[in-house]
């Protein structure tokens, strides 16, 4: 019996032909067709410079486009590559006016991508949709204003009462709520125990041991790897780890290593420009190995667990410890980052591998916000620890009111029932940043950073939370054009009297 669907369904032969008979109403093509393509472009163009020098680089839709697919679906470079070769629609969203079978580019290019793109012109992007979405958002303001006239109330503005536009003593404008807090964007890193640091130290050193003595044809120089590794399985098989059997063999461990750090420094001192052999990313590992002997020497003499710029991994020598107190986790391992949250959409203003009090971002979120608008927020909600002295006379300064527990003593008239309101709502509006750091690490696994470097880990949090953005952007454009034809259909009843009809729309 041969089964027959009375829908359409899309034949073979069109993925091998154009995309016009492809599904309006899909996701990949809505925003192909929605997102501010020549924007972005412009932005992603900025400090390539290809017009004067170098080879011409992919599209800016292409790349962008990839980017939002790997994050969206939290998948490899490779993986990536491989999903966009088999969906139409996605090639269709990167900018492909054909369906092809072959890879839209070598995987490895996504690493030069993160080393190009900047946490700057991420949130750039993030401005151009955020202009998108308030230039449509004006349209439908202007229609409701057209519908006024015809004696109809427009919808009540969602908008808090806090954000209302208006202009200081000074003649500056302020408009909009900014919300403001600052969280750890957690590296993929094994959770650091002072033995397998060692171990990782251990082992590197005899690899590369090995790899130069077989590049200059010598002898092999024999490393200690295999007695310290003798030490390291004792204790990791131990169900049950005391003290003593601990501080035995780090000390162990430690001398081992420092024999293996000391024939490396010989082979360097005796084979000049042997270090070359190396290539960079293993000198920069061992120069990690070499500081985190350092560190862990004057730890265990010392007879104590913290030191100054701790290196918890040699391969990522960059992640530092952020104590953030949580009840879960209270040490987290990553960047922490100080995030803006304005209208519904993400920016990252700060992204240090250090920890550091985030109270000093808020200047820094005050003026990026005016370079980003051209003006200044209307109010600030922050927890409670950007209100400092130094920041209350900010605010004072810019006169950018904030809904925050005053200094000093409680007055001894009660506060009447509008400023408690105004108190509360404040404080449940402040929860979209928490909300924006629940979804982007849940959904956009910006708790998962797995890229190697500073900077290409730096971009990696930035896209996780860009393509959020870009899913914030999708909902409100598609609500705007629900609103707008639903508007068009109800002014074309009225223009029949009433009678009932369908209307056909693409969305």
């Amino acid at each position: 019996m041969k089964y027959t669907s009375h829908l359409k369904q899309l034949s073979v032969d069109m993925f091998r032909s154009s995309f016009d008979d492809l599904d309006k109403n899909n996701r990949w093509v809505r925003l192909g067709d929605l997102l501010p393509w020549t924007e972005l472009e412009k932005a992603y163009n900025s400090r390539l410079g290809n017009v004067s020098k170098g080879a011409g680089n992919k599209p800016a839709r292409m790349i962008i486009g990839a980017c939002i697919i790997k994050h969206k679906f939290s998948l490899s470079d490779e993986e990536t590559i491989s999903m966009i070769q088999e969906n139409p629609y996605m090639q269709y969203l990167c900018g492909l006016s054909e369906f092809t079978a072959k890879p839209l580019f070598d995987p490895s290019l996504f690493t030069t991508i993160r080393k190009r793109i900047t946490i700057e012109e991420i949130n750039l992007f993030t401005t151009e949709l955020l202009n998108s979405e308030l230039t449509a958002k004006g349209t439908r303001q202007a229609e409701w204003q057209r519908r006024d006239d015809d004696n109809e109330e427009p919808p009540a503005d969602n908008a808090a009462d806090n954000g209302a536009e208006f202009t200081d003593s000074h003649g500056r404008t302020h408009k909009g709520t900014l919300k403001i807090d600052a969280t750890c964007a957690d590296a993929e890193v094994r959770y650091p125990v002072d033995a397998d640091i060692i171990h990782d130290g251990c082992k590197v050193a005899d690899r590369y041991i090995r790899k130069i003595c077989e590049e200059l044809h010598i002898k092999k120089v024999r490393s200690c790897y295999r007695e310290a590794r003798g030490f390291y399985l004792e204790l990791v098989k131990r169900k049950k780890k005391g003290t003593r059997l601990i501080r035995s063999t780090i000390s162990a461990m430690l001398s081992y290593l420092d024999k293996d750090l000391r024939k490396l420094a010989e082979l360097f001192v005796e084979y000049r420009g042997c270090k070359g052999i190396l290539l960079p990313h293993e000198q920069r590992i061992l120069r990690a190995t070499f500081d985190m002997y350092s560190q862990q020497l004057e730890m265990h003499e010392g007879k104590k667990h913290q030191c100054k710029d701790r290196i918890i991994s040699v391969f990522q020598p960059h992640v530092r410890p952020i104590v953030r107190g949580k009840s879960k986790a209270p040490t987290e391992f990553g960047a922490k980052i100080g995030a803006a949250v304005y209208e519904g959409y993400t920016f990252i203003d700060h992204h240090s591998w250090d920890a550091y009090n985030e109270s000093s971002d808020l200047s820094l979120h005050v003026r990026l916000f005016k370079e980003r608008f051209g003006c200044l927020p209307a109010t600030i909600l922050a927890d409670k620890i950007y209100m400092s002295k130094a920041n209350r006379k900010i605010l004072k300064e810019y006169e950018i009111r904030t809904y925050c527990k005053p200094l000093g003593r409680p007055p001894r008239e009660p506060r009447s029932p509008e400023y408690l309101e105004r108190m509360a709502k404040a404080v449940g509006e402040r929860n979209e940043v928490e909300c924006s750091f629940g979804t982007g690490k849940r959904i956009y696994r910006a708790n998962n950073i797995r890229a190697k470097l500073p900077n290409t880990a730096e971009c990696w949090t930035g896209m996780c939370y860009f393509v959020k953005n870009v899913m914030k952007f999708l909902r409100g454009l598609c609500l705007v054009l629900f609103e707008f034809l639903l508007n068009l259909r109800m002014d074309t009843i009225a223009k029949h009297g009433g009678r009932r009809f369908e209307l056909v729309t693409t969305y």
